[in-house]
């Protein structure tokens, strides 16, 4: 059985593997026609343009690869059936599950692919490159500065900063206000710049100033040229937070976004709860996109990958037309947000699975 899975499993990998190579080229070519007259008004250079699209193909992993596996399970069974290696199979003795598992183990492979994808480098590299983008459509450095008003509940701060560079985390001209449990201002930092540095922020040129109860000040400010703020508990994910769009935030960043925006309106945070859990979910399509291919292409095999192809991306784009579907009736509060993101996903599991039931 050893020999009959490693040739199975290769029969489905170099397949994935071109076809992934082909999209990708794909990808690459409709973005350059939409992109090229800026590149060029831009005077963009190659090496800029390859750091570009080695920034926006992470965050096209999760499209690509579950379409690149539909086409790839669905090419290798059939080529299977038609020259009638599975009828072989069975009729050895083979059991069906037996057949099928080098194909679900390589949907497994693929889903911790794109979910680690999903997660630490496609929202934050392609924040990168529209920003990249938006530097080569008007010519200056503004659109890498941000101002943010953020606030920090449970450690009653307040910030008010007037630039911020998400390029490497440096904040100019900004306020924060340490604050009492009854809201008043106990203390204020009035600061030129900080960086991040080693894991904390260090404050360079400043001033503090204390408050009583009633707001008045207390005492002379104080001045200083280095600030170590070893305490801090904000980081720079923090404000990015308050700056990217929910496309371009990871699970845990959106989590994070959720729990310390507890005042917003009901509505705002429900929104934010169904991306954070479509964002969740988009990694298991590999697997239901597997178990739809592998019994309409060993069914199709011999009547012709034509309509088995039709039948499969008529699936898959009503897979994705269920989900977003579901998603807008939970982001109107209609549903659960949770029941909106994976509901797609249960409901073609148990078609799936009962495709598969139904080979036998």
């Amino acid at each position: 059985m050893k020999i009959l899975s490693r040739y199975l499993f290769n029969n489905l990998l170099h397949s994935l593997i071109y076809l992934i190579v082909a999209f990708t080229l794909l990808f690459v070519i409709g973005d350059l026609m939409d992109n090229a007259s800026n590149f060029l008004e831009a005077g963009t250079r190659p090496l800029e343009m390859i750091h570009y699209y080695s920034l926006r193909l992470p965050s096209m992993v999760i499209m690509i690869v579950p379409l690149c596996l539909l086409l790839a399970v669905l090419y290798s069974l059939s080529t299977l059936t038609r020259h009638s290696e599975i009828t072989a199979m069975r009729a050895c003795g083979i059991n069906i599950y037996q057949i099928i598992h080098p194909y679900i183990f390589i949907s497994i492979i693929c889903l911790i692919f794109t979910a680690v994808i999903n997660e630490y480098t496609g929202p934050k590299f392609a924040y990168q490159a529209d920003q990249f983008v938006e530097h080569q459509k008007h010519e200056e450095e503004d659109v890498y500065f941000e101002q943010i008003a953020f606030k920090n509940p449970s450690a009653s701060h307040v910030w008010y900063i007037k630039q911020f560079d998400t390029r490497n985390f440096t904040m100019m001209n900004f306020k924060l206000i340490q604050q009492r449990d009854d809201g008043s201002d106990q203390l204020m930092y009035n600061v030129d710049k900080a960086r991040w540095m080693d894991g904390r922020w260090w404050f360079e040129n400043g001033e503090i100033q204390k408050y009583d109860l009633r707001g008045n000040k207390v005492g002379l400010i104080e001045s200083f040229q280095i600030l170590e703020m070893r305490d801090l508990p904000e980081v720079p994910e923090d404000f990015m937070g308050e700056i990217k769009d929910p496309a371009y935030q990871s699970s845990m960043e959106l989590w994070q976004y959720i729990q310390t925006h507890q005042f917003l309106s009901p509505e705002t945070l429900t929104k934010y709860e169904v991306d954070f859990h479509h964002r969740l979910s988009m990694p298991f399509i590999c697997i239901i996109i597997t178990m739809i291919g592998i019994p309409v292409g060993a069914h199709t095999g011999r009547k012709g990958a034509f309509a088995g192809i039709m039948l499969a991306l008529g699936m898959f784009f009503g897979f994705y037309t269920l989900q977003f579907t579901m998603e807008y009736l939970a982001k109107q509060m209609y549903v659960a947000p949770w029941i909106g993101s994976w509901s797609a996903i249960v409901a073609f599991f148990c078609i799936g699975s009962t495709m598969i039931y139904r080979m036998r």
